[in-house]
Order: structure tokens, then sequence, then C-alpha cells
């Protein structure tokens, strides 16, 4: 039913010219409140509820917040009931707080329950509780064995000796004035936090969170009256606007113009080693609303660093002896656009030399004749193709502009249409004269003032950290005593039971769960033609071989009859874009061998000698590549998955397929191993090492894929930590002059590689515009077949990670293995036990379901362990392809405690203690279907996920319905059953393996912790100085082993096999 009297008036609506996007604004005439929804047919609604937050401290209010807001609201007062809510909606939330946003989001598979929890998790942001309790548990709190803990601090306390994130802080700091909203640290210094009140945070939300402060934007397909609708009952309630307007968060604000003078300024960060340094340099640009000079500034980023044959790599990275392993550009899009240069991994004796080089680039680009201007419109064409295949493939490129525009737009909303509608400034941009180019770089990045921090490691500051560390935990102790102590344990214990009040079950109830059969996953359509010998089972799959596009292909492999000696499977949908993906089997290679696949990474940066004698340097390859493909890589794995597999991708315009096959061709049989090129990418890869050695998460990874896996195994053989040796000798032969056995060894890899037999193609995007779907393949096909070749191999006899365990890895049990990460003051922690492997074996229903149990948001692990501040995060992962259960401690500012607190959950609901009711396991299947719904959001995702079920998991085109329905069909007693059987083995010695990273002080104390639950424990040690690691028994474990090794929080690099 419509509401009447609808205060709401349409800014403007418009279509995008060059995506499937329809966007339209309205904004509340009564309370200011804006509404952007972007129409792009979707089965997940996303939204983003955006408010300006200004703030010119570092006491984290904007951070604290935005994690306060998902404690209860004025309506809905109870801890977590939007996540559980939402869960049961098919529905998850997040939030991410920027320098001059904070941002909540609401995903969900489909409107129906997206139209539902709206109004609440609005309800939430604008009338929260915001209890003393809530702030107490969630910010910062001390408990009562004297540690400090708290879900933001908790985060923060894992961010703030990161380098880059000092870094960054410090160029604010020198960027802007200490009054600006840009020089603050939004997410709280740990001092800050520490003495943060949650008066100030509510003042602050009192200051910024205002109906005219937020806009509520949405993607997805939607009933567009219902939204409308449901908001004009949401205004309704809300205070109408001030007779005087209200401030605008920075816009508002002073102005931040220029700097007056440049600065160069020395920034250590901690490490164990001074060897290699980072470089941050940093410019005040134009003003946002500047929509040309925007485009054309990042088009002169792109022009100096996007490519191995940019300007700034073609002198400091591609070069004998680099200055840097790897230059970035990048803006903050404020009031005015910040542009910034990031250099990695520069020899600290190259520093400031480095930053002199760059800015001597930059000079030597303000004179036309310098100036190359067939390439800067060369990338131009490719960076306009990007961005049409962005907008073209998710919304969320419209949904970054929205909330920009926000920020910082014109009341009136046209902003929107400027900043979005079409792309006439890249066709200006084509046209410009070298000398306007000359000009922009001259105004923005010559005569403009900068900054540039010289990030250099500091033992001395990272000893200092630690012995800082150990004297607020000294001071806390002296300060409290016994008594004191336990009072603060008391009232935590208060705070905890009445954020936990339980929520009532008929308010949940009450919200109908949406039927799933209306969410509309996305389809596509597979096609392939059949060979003499079948490489899979039909049974699982579900081709087309009764429509046109199907006809054409069939005509067009005629020429081959039943012979064709390539698997070419095809997934069609309507893009301008098409990719080609060659999948190999790693097991065609020597496994001694197998260490070379760093250097074969690179395999489209090198040059090639055609059959004809034609020969064509790296830079002109590259250069040409970038002419005909949009992306290229050779990577581990088939789209994140199947990591003992190979895969080389690359992605074009559609009517380019011939031509993308023909580069296919001549980069994987005629590209040449030079020894002053090769050279180069060994040096890149030796010293990006250290920067590696300092993330603490990956060399958590590390440790366990060298651990766990042989040789043989991909993961193992490429992992950082075990070839660094093998590549710095290397090294030392081309500098003793014995490159050519490096280069015969390289030649051998490929030739195993890349053969006919061990190629699988799928070509997945535009298939209806190709005009010879198969011919197109008949010179690859005539240049990779041999006399002497084998069979093909057939999809189920492909590699997977389980085959190549060590023995360590079969056992799983007894052991636990330790590293000490010094940068950092959070412990990562994984658990892992046997599993099945087999994708449609009963039991993997049932760990799916226990495993979203277990993980829900407001679930036992949440509440148990981030709620309590003993981590950031835990979580259960399941990996069919390793056939690996894990539990992983995420950023724990407790690591004992934490895997003790979620040990004993899983006990006492296995034991009976805690009872499974039935309205979790209902929200947990819900939960599931949002995430299956989620890892199928777009065309390629879905066409991916296809070809998955097909060939790879071979569990059949209907999986995720199948998925679904035996999910409904589990109850509570399927949980306790698989948590007897499963779960409570990764706690137990005798089934698991630890593997673990954490801050240096606390080695000793998590060893003899893991020893007294029965596990044979290993301190590694990282040898930064002399590149090599070494392992002991925690016996010899001594004091001086604290200052041995650094590291950082990095990125989980393991892949998920899940639904």
């Amino acid at each position: 039913m419509t509401v009447a009297n609808r205060p709401f008036v349409k800014q403007t609506s418009f279509a995008v010219d060059y995506a499937p996007s329809h966007i339209t604004k309205w904004r509340s005439q009564t309370t200011g409140l804006q509404i952007t929804y972007i129409n792009q047919p979707s089965p997940i609604v996303e939204g983003y509820f955006a408010v300006a937050t200004e703030i010119t401290n570092d006491s984290g209010c904007p951070h604290t917040l935005e994690h306060l807001i998902f404690t209860g609201s004025s309506n809905y007062p109870y801890k977590g009931l939007l996540d559980t809510l939402g869960n049961r909606l098919y529905s998850s939330t997040n939030a991410w707080t920027g320098v001059d946003q904070t941002v909540y989001t609401l995903t969900t598979a489909g409107w129906d329950g997206f139209k539902t929890l709206l109004p609440i998790y609005l309800d939430h942001i604008l009338h929260p509780t915001l209890t003393d309790e809530a702030c107490l548990t969630e910010v910062y709190h001390i408990d009562g064995t004297g540690k400090e803990k708290g879900v933001v601090f908790s985060e923060m306390q894992g961010i703030e000796t990161d380098a880059w994130s000092i870094m960054y802080l410090e160029m604010q700091r020198l960027l802007y004035a200490a009054s600006s909203g840009y020089s603050s640290e939004t997410g709280g210094l740990m001092a800050e936090l520490r003495k943060l009140t949650n008066d100030q945070i509510v003042q602050f939300h009192k200051d910024m969170y205002r109906p005219d402060n937020l806009c509520v934007i949405i993607t997805g397909s939607i009933n567009e009256d219902e939204l409308l609708d449901i908001m004009t009952q949401f205004d309704h309630q809300l205070p109408a606007l001030p007779t005087t307007p209200n401030k605008r968060p920075f816009m508002d604000s002073p102005e931040d113009l220029p700097l007056l003078a440049s600065v160069v300024k020395e920034v250590p960060f901690p490490d164990t080693e001074e060897v290699m340094g980072k470089l941050l340099m940093s410019w005040i640009g134009p003003d946002a609303s500047g929509c040309l000079v925007n485009v054309a500034l990042d088009m002169v980023g792109s022009f100096l660093t996007e490519s191995p044959i940019s300007l700034f790599n073609k002198h400091l990275v591609e070069i004998e002896s680099p200055y840097a392993t790897e230059i970035d550009y990048g803006t903050d899009d404020y009031r005015r656009t910040t542009l910034n240069f990031t250099v990695h991994d520069i020899p600290v004796e190259h520093l400031s030399k480095v930053d002199v080089l760059i800015k001597d680039l930059i000079v030597s680009q303000t004179d036309p004749k310098s100036l190359d201007l067939d390439y800067m419109r060369h990338v131009i064409k490719q960076q306009r193709l990007k961005f049409i295949s962005s907008a073209e493939k998710s919304p969320m490129v419209f949904s970054n502009v929205a909330i920009s525009e926000f920020l910082y737009g014109k009341p009136d909303g046209s902003d929107l249409m400027t900043w979005s509608k079409g792309l006439s400034e890249y066709d200006e941009l084509l046209e410009w004269s070298a000398e306007q180019w000359c000009s922009l770089i001259k105004e923005y990045f010559v005569e403009n003032h900068s900054v540039s921090l010289l990030g250099k490691p500091s033992i001395k500051l990272n000893d200092q950290i630690k012995k800082t560390t150990k004297q607020i935990s000294k001071d806390i102790k002296a300060k409290y005593g016994k008594e004191g102590l336990a009072e603060l344990g008391k009232q935590l214990d208060l705070a905890q039971e009445k954020n936990d009040t339980p929520i009532p079950e008929k308010l949940l109830t009450e919200f109908e769960k949406p039927d799933p059969s209306k969410i509309q996953f996305i389809n596509t359509k597979s096609y392939t033609i059949e060979l003499s010998q079948k490489l899979y089972n039909p049974k699982y799959t579900k081709y087309i071989r009764d429509d046109a596009l199907y006809d054409t292909i069939a005509k067009d492999s005629e020429v081959y009859g039943q012979e064709l000696p390539l698997f070419i499977h095809f997934e069609d949908f309507k893009s301008e874009f098409t990719t080609i993906n060659l999948v190999l089997s790693s097991t065609a290679i020597d496994p001694d061998l197998l260490r070379y696949m760093s250097i074969i990474e690179e395999i489209f940066s090198l040059s090639i000698e055609l059959p004809n004698g034609d020969y064509i340097p790296y830079e002109k390859v590259i250069s040409n590549i970038e002419e005909d493909l949009l992306e290229t890589r050779l990577d581990n794995g088939y789209e994140n998955e199947f990591l003992e597999l190979i895969s080389v991708k690359v992605k074009f315009e559609s009517h380019k397929y011939p031509k993308a096959i023909e580069w296919l061709q001549n980069v994987l049989r005629f590209s040449k191993f030079e020894e002053a090129r090769t050279q180069v990418i060994i040096e890149k890869i030796i010293n990006s090492i250290p920067d590696k050695k300092r993330l603490g998460e990956l060399m958590m990874y590390s440790l366990q894929y060298r651990t766990m896996f042989e040789s043989s195994s991909l993961r193992k053989a490429q992992d950082s930590m075990y070839t660094e040796e093998f590549y710095k000798d290397l090294l030392v032969k081309i500098n003793d002059g014995k490159f050519d056995m490096i280069k015969k060894d390289l030649e051998k890899l490929t030739k195993q590689l890349f053969t006919l037999e061990n190629l699988k193609v799928f070509v997945v995007g535009g298939i209806s515009s190709l005009q010879n779907p198969i011919t197109s393949w008949k010179t690859f096909i005539e240049t990779f077949n041999s006399p002497d070749a084998h069979s093909p191999i057939p999809f189920d006899k492909l590699p997977r990670s389980l085959e190549f365990k060590s023995e360590i890895g079969n056992k799983c049990l007894n052991e636990a293995y330790l590293i000490a990460s010094p940068a950092e003051e959070s412990t990562h922690l994984i658990s892992v036990t046997p599993m099945p492997t087999s994708y449609l074996e009963d039991d993997i229903f049932r760990i799916a379901l226990t495993t979203e149990f277990l993980n829900a948001v407001e679930g036992p692990f949440w509440r148990g362990v981030r709620g309590t501040g003993l981590a950031y995060g835990t979580q259960i992962k399941r990996n069919l392809e390793t056939g690996l259960l894990t539990f992983q401690i995420y950023r724990g500012s407790d690591g004992i405690q934490a895997w003790t607190v979620a040990k004993s959950i899983v006990d006492d609901y296995a034991d009976g203690k805690l009872k499974i009711d039935q309205l979790s396991v209902e929200n947990s299947v819900a939960a599931i279907v949002n995430a299956v719904a989620n890892q199928i959001d777009t065309n390629y995702n879905a066409a991916s996920s296809a070809i998955s079920d097909y060939l790879f998991k071979r569990r059949g085109p209907d999986y995720t319905e199948y998925f679904i329905k035996r999910l409904n069909e589990l109850k509570a007693d399927d949980i306790l059953y698989t948590l007897n059987k499963y779960f409570k083995a990764l706690f137990s010695s005798e089934s698991s393996v630890i593997f673990t990273s954490l801050p240096p002080v606390k080695v000793e104390e998590t060893s003899q912790f893991f020893k007294s639950q029965g596990y044979q424990t290993h301190v590694e040690e990282i040898t930064l100085e002399e590149g090599e690691y070494g392992s002991e028994d925690d016996s010899e474990f001594d004091s001086e082993f604290e200052s041995e090794t650094e590291s950082e929080s990095g990125e989980e690099t393991e892949d998920s096999d899940e639904e």
C-alpha cells in the first residue's frame, strides 16, 4: 500500500550510458535524509548507509561508534538482534570507518529480507542504545588478570605498529592542519582508546548521526515503490530539519589547501632488520568537483605506474639491482583529492635517492618533447575499458561514486549524474595535446608542494615498543593490585551479563523467513564440443545442445569431426568482454622445478622470438599486449581454488578473441628467458621477502604449508620462506656466469607444462558474439600439438592438495608450531584437523551447517571470544581440497584465552551442557543461503561456479538447490553429531596440529600452555639478516629469541572450497 504524503523529492534519475544501470536519487524535504538507488540486476541487494564523520582528534569515536551501533537500538534494545535477525532474513551486515566516513552495509539475498531489515538497521544507526556496558566490552577494558582487551582495542593493536599505517598517519599530520578532520586517526590510537569515555562517544553520535547527514544507498533489484513507502514511514519518525542549517562535515569546515613548502621526513617503523624501506609521496590536489581534472590525474598516475613499461617502473623497478619492487598510484577522495605514490621494498641506503629520482622523472614529463603522447593515449583507452568492465560486472563502482557524491557533491544531487552517467572525460582527454598533459603534471606534481615520507625500519623502535608493552602490563598490575583486578573482573562480568541479555524468541520469529525460491539466482549457459574421449562425467554437467549458439559452435567444430584435441568449455552471458582461462596440472612439471614458478608467473613480461626469427623485446611485448588485452595473469589455482592447478587468464573485448588466442600461443610457446630480464625478476622476488616476513598471518600460513605439505605441492614449492635460499642461489649462479643452467631449467619447465594434453580451455563471457569459437584455436592447436602426445588428463585425475600432504599433514596430531612476530601485538592462530574430501558426502552438509552455527555473527564464537574482547575475530573454515577443517583466531589480544573459550564452547555444546535451539539452526541455514547467493552475485562468478560444479568438484549443475534442500533437512541433532565427530578434534592434541604467529613476549607462555594441553611445541626463528629460518624445540627457547623476528598482520592466503 502506498504511503501518502511522501516527503522524498526526486533530485535526479538517469540511465548510465556504459553499464546496465539506472540511478535515482531522492532527498526528504522534511528531514534531509537522502536515498540513492542503483538499479542493476542482481540476486543480491546491497545497502550502504553512509554517515559523514568528521573529528579532529585520535580518540577513535567514529570507529567505536561503528561497533557500538550493533549493540542495540531504542526500539530493539538487544545486543546482536540486528545480526541474529539478519541471519534469519538471508542478510549479513558489516561496516567500515574511513577518515571522512562511516558506512554500514547490508547484504541480502533478495528484496524481501532486505526491506524487512532496512528500517530496523536505520533505527540502530540513528537511535542506538550506547550503554556503558557495551562500551566497556566493545571498546576497551582490563580483565581480571590485568590484560588489556576490547574488540576495537584488539583491532587497532594489530594495526598501529604496521609500517604503512604509521606512514599514512604521519602523512595526514603533515599534509593537513592539526584542526582538520583529515589529520586524525579515526580508528583510534591505543593510548586514546584507553581513556575514551562513553560520554564522548554519545556526544559524537549526537553531533554527526543526523538524518540530514545520512545517505541510504541501495543496489540490486528491488521494488521502488515499496522502498519509498518504507523510507517514508521511517522518515515520519525523525526530527525535522532545523531552521538554521546544520554544519555539513568537511564542506562547512575551513578548506585544506596545498602546502606552501615541500617536506621530506624520515619515519621509523618497527623491525628486527634494517634492510628494506618504503616511500610515500603525497600532494593535495584539485577539488573533488573537478571531474575532468581528476580523471586526467588518474590517467597520469596510471601512465607513470600501471605497467612494467611505465616511466617509474622502467627506471626504478624493471632494472638490474632494482630500487624497488613495486610502485603504486592511488587517491584519497576527499574535498580536495589527495594524490599518493607508494614505493615498496627500497634498500634503505637508497630511500632519499628514490625520492629524488621520482621527482626528477616527474619533472621530465613537463617537457612536451619527453612525454610519450601515444603511450598516454594508449593508457586512456585501456583505463576506459577497465572502468567499463568493472561497471558492467558490479554496481560497486556506482555505490562508491554515490558515497563520494553524498560527502562532497552539490546539495541538489546534480553531481551524481555529472560523475557517473557518461565517459565523455575520456574522449576529451584523448584529444589533449602533449602541452596540456605537461601543464597538468607541472601544476599538480611539480609546482604543487609535496610530503615525502622515507619509511625506515628501526630495530631501536621495535625494542622500544616491546619494552613499553611490558611496562604497561607491569603498571596495570601495580596500579590495581589483586583486589583491584578482581573488581575489574567483576565489572566486566556484569557488563557481559547485561550485554548478553537474551533476545526474546518471539521478537525474532515475528519476522517470517523469506521464501528462498524468490531469490533470482543468476544462470549462465554452458556449451562444449564432445571429444572422442570423455574427460568428464556427463551426469554432473548440463551442457546445452539445442539452441542457435550451440549450432554455431558445433558447425565451427566440424572440421575436427570427433578428433578435436583440446577440451574447450564455453560459458555465455551478455557482455562486451570475454575471458579465457587455461587450466593446467602442476604434476606435469618435475617436482624439483616447481620452485621456478614465481619466475614463470612473469611470463607476460618476457621477450618473444617467433619461429620466423622475428624478435620482440619485452617492452614491445608488454605494450602490444596492453593494446589487445585488459588483464593477463598466470597464477596457482582456478579462481582462487584448487591450488595444485595452474591457470593462465586473459580478459579482452570479445571482438579480439582471435588476437587473445594468438597472444596465448606466442607467450606460452615462444617467450625467451634472457639473463638480464630473468635477473630483474629474481631480484624483485628476493627484495619482496623481508616485507612478507613482517606479515604475521602470512608467516603462520607459510609455517603450515612448509610443515603439512611435500615439496611436490605448489603450496610449499611457492612459499616465500621455502624458496628464499633457492632464489638467492640463482642470483649467485647468474653472477658466476651460470645463467645457462637456469635457462635450461626454465625452458624444460615450460615445455613440460604447456602441452595440449595438459591444457583445458574455459571461455567465459560474450560467447554469442564470437565469430569462430572453435576454429580460432586452429593455429594454437597446431603449435602445441605433438605426434607423441598422450591422452588429455580427465578432470577426475587432476591433482588435489590432499594428495601432497607430508607425514605430519597426514597424521595431523600432537604438534604445535609457533613463530614470533615482534612488530605485532596481536596473535594469529589456526588449529587444523582432518575432514571428508568428497563434495557430495553426507557429512559435508552437516559440517557446513555446524560451521555456520559456530561462526554466526552474534553466535557462540562471536559472543564468547569477540564479544569479550579476546580477539577481533574467530572462525571455522572447511577446505575439501586439503581435507582440513580449520579453527582460526584473528588478531587475538589473548590467544590462549580465546582458544580456551572456543574449546569450552565446542565441548559444552557437544556434551549437551549448552542446548542447540531450532531457531539457531534455521538462522544458520538462512545465513548459508545468503552466502551462496553472494558467491554467485555476478555473471562471471555464476559462470565460474558452474564450471567448478560441473568439472572440478563434480557435484552437478543444480548443486545450489540441492545444497539448500539438504541443509533444510538437518536438525539440531545433526550439529551435535558433527561437533562430536569433527569439531572437538580441533581442540585435542590427539587429532589436531596448531600453527600460530604471536608477539615474542607471548611465545614462552603460549608454548608452555600448549605443552600442558598435550602438544609437542616447536618455535621457529626467522633469521632475517641471513635470510634463513630455523626451528627449535621449546626446551631451547630463551629470552634472546624475542628480538629475532618481525612481522605484521597480513592477508590470509588460504583458498576456500566452501559453498
